[in-house]
């Protein structure tokens, strides 16, 4: 009996060891996802350790304590579940791997020129989740934190967007190591557009913008620091609509592609176009430029763009990104252990 017993003691501790290992893993990564706002990009040194641990551990006790038969229980093991398992591992693997994977090309620090202006990131990707928030404590206005924002992500952000760009070098495509999901739906697709991120972290991170992306920062962040926020769609270009005063009901237009502040709504800008030229000459864009922008802020065609649908998508596969591998490995775990229960019998 007391053989038995210690097999049926390692099995459990093998057991207890595997389901530990995923539990470790994806507690690292959901617990991110759900209570922090700065959602994986903002896994530190201890979180990475702690996912590679889990995968150590799981390792450990799949099978360093498992009987010398493993291969024997392998082979028993149903072939399409054993596939599912190892490609749920492969997975696992790309995902970790991702984390450790910068998606911003230090080329931008060369400088990128547009609009007549040569852009480089100013401040790390850090840098920016560390002062992107309204500051409660001092009581910040709202109408300073939207111009202290708009300035903040044009200052950390370069006017990039090269459509089908060959190598994918400034991840305007999202690459496999970041979401396999995305990729995978683009290649079947053929879909080679390049992706607008709807978290502001991830198109923080790759600091290569476009203005339609730019505005759907800023109204990611307004919206978690509760300034109602609209992306407002022009003739040719893209801004963000923000309510800078709840009682007068004052609205302000943000243009952090060029770091502009336009502080009227869309109605007073579409009726006196002179608001345009004041605040982009005020920040230095030369007439030319002011004179193409003035005829793309015309009441003719603009509207306001519902990004919910979309964004809510994305974090649903950012989601599952982690939870299909994990699903797909637990089967083979519970397995191994039925499996050794039986043979000791």
């Amino acid at each position: 009996m007391a053989p038995k017993k210690a097999r049926f003691l390692k099995n459990l501790i093998s057991l207890v060891l595997d389901i530990f290992g995923i539990a470790l893993i994806m507690g690292s990564v959901t617990l991110d996802l759900y209570q922090n706002d700065t959602g994986l990009y903002e896994i530190g040194n201890l979180q990475i350790a702690i996912i590679f641990v889990g995968i150590t551990i799981a390792v450990i006790g799949n099978f360093t304590l498992q009987s010398p038969s493993l291969l024997t229980a392998v082979k028993s093991f149903k072939s399409v579940s054993f596939v599912v398992f190892m490609a749920s591992l492969l997975l696992l693997m790309i995902n970790s791997i991702g984390l450790g994977i910068s998606l911003r090309n230090p080329n931008v620090y060369n400088g990128l020129e547009y609009a007549g202006k040569i852009r480089t990131p100013k401040y790390s990707a850090k840098e920016i989740y560390a002062q992107m928030d309204r500051d409660a404590s001092i009581d910040e206005q709202y109408s300073e934190y939207v111009k202290r924002l708009t300035k903040l992500i044009f200052d950390g952000s370069v006017h990039y967007w090269e459509e089908n760009e060959e190598n994918n070098a400034y991840n305007l495509r999202v690459p496999i190591h970041e979401n396999y999901l995305i990729y995978f739906s683009n290649l079947l697709t053929g879909n080679q557009q390049n992706h607008e991120f709807c978290r502001a972290e991830r198109a923080i991170e790759r600091s290569a913008c476009v203005c339609s992306q730019s505005s759907k920062i800023l109204a990611d962040i307004l919206g978690r620091n509760r300034v109602p926020t609209h992306i407002v769609g022009l003739e040719g270009h893209v801004v963000a609509r923000a309510r800078v005063d709840k009682e007068m009901d004052e609205w302000w237009l943000l243009d952090a592609d060029y770091g502009v502040v336009i502080e009227h709504d869309i109605d007073d800008v579409e009726s006196n176009l002179g608001y345009i030229q004041e605040a982009y000459e005020e920040q230095g864009y030369r007439q030319n430029f002011i004179d193409v922008l003035i005829d793309i802020y015309g009441p003719e065609g603009n509207s306001i763009i519902d990004e919910n649908h979309e964004c809510g998508e994305e974090d649903h596969l950012y989601l599952l990104k982690w939870l299909i591998p994990a699903m797909g490995i637990l089967p083979f775990v519970a397995f191994m252990f039925i499996y050794q229960i039986r043979r000791q019998k």
